[in-house]
């Protein structure tokens, strides 16, 4: 199976992301703008694998996106992990 998580290079996503290397076959493409909450230095152990991709986009660009999603052919419904502070 192939997932698409936004916002990957954050605390919660990559945990998300290093979890889902480690514990399953599955493909993640990770989506992050990087801004201030992204690290890419938390993906550190899975960035080698054949299973991880990472693309630095926003979320928000349309064109960028449709790109994106045509390419890595998504099984699986996005998942979006953000936080929004109020």
């Amino acid at each position: 199976m192939k997932i698409i998580v936004t916002g990957g290079a954050g605390f919660i996503g990559s945990a998300v992301i290093r979890h889902i290397i480690k514990n399953t076959d599955h493909s993640v493409l990770n989506i992050d703008k990087l801004t201030y909450a992204g690290n890419l230095s938390s993906l550190k152990e899975v960035e080698d694998s054949v299973r991880y991709s990472f693309v630095q986009a926003d979320i928000c660009n349309k064109p960028a996106i449709q790109d994106i999603f045509s390419s890595f052919k998504l099984q699986l419904s996005n998942l979006h992990l953000n936080l929004i502070l109020i």
